[in-house]
């Protein structure tokens, strides 16, 4: 994800300067970082064939002002907390989600199905071109924002989630709590947790 990185540092001048950009613009340059990216990848395949399939599934948000900008590839997940609820802002990339929300599988179907592993859209891959959902929301003091790896979403439910958030306000505790939770109902994948908390 050099791509990415290296845009980030190299316009972070802009971002900080008091007629900086509006949240459309940010998510908008981000996007065309990610496409480049996406490239950059398919290229490296090319050059080295031993890299054929080679991808990465992205989420990341970043604060401007009291907007939070999202961008999304793949079946991670970004979530804001408030009021004691749990919202889920991206949608899983995967076969399985895409029938859902056709409606020839339901939630609880998906969650047992073995191609649920399937993600349809992903940085690289085998194939040029993504799709890379953007939004910007407004912040409110107390959110909380929620990053979070499908090894955390495949061992635990919103509704589990959302109970340590309830019981556990220290951003740090609560990740740590996540991850050793994932880990006891099972632990099937690798679980990245980052939790962002907005005073």
């Amino acid at each position: 994800m050099a791509a990415v990185e290296q845009f980030t540092l190299n316009h972070l001048k802009w971002f900080f300067r008091p007629d900086g950009p509006d949240a459309q613009r940010v998510l908008a340059d981000f996007q065309a970082a990610l496409r480049q990216a996406d490239s950059r990848i398919i290229e490296e395949q090319v050059q080295h064939p031993e890299l054929k399939g080679m991808g990465t599934t992205l989420t990341m948000a970043y604060q401007l002002n009291w907007q939070l900008c999202v961008l999304h590839v793949g079946d991670s997940r970004a979530y804001v907390y408030r009021d004691s609820q749990l919202h889920q802002l991206t949608q899983d990339h995967t076969l399985t989600a895409q029938l859902v929300r056709m409606g020839q599988l339901n939630a609880e179907e998906a969650g047992r199905h073995q191609l649920r592993k399937v993600i349809t859209n992903v940085v690289g891959g085998d194939t040029a071109g993504i799709h890379v959902e953007a939004q910007a929301l407004e912040l409110q003091p107390g959110d909380r924002v929620l990053l979070c790896s499908d090894g955390l979403t495949e061992m635990m439910s919103n509704d589990e989630i959302t109970a340590v958030l309830d019981a556990l306000s220290d951003p740090e505790v609560a990740c740590h709590t996540l991850v050793e939770r994932a880990n006891d109902a099972g632990g099937r994948d690798n679980i990245t947790v980052v939790i962002a908390a907005f005073e």
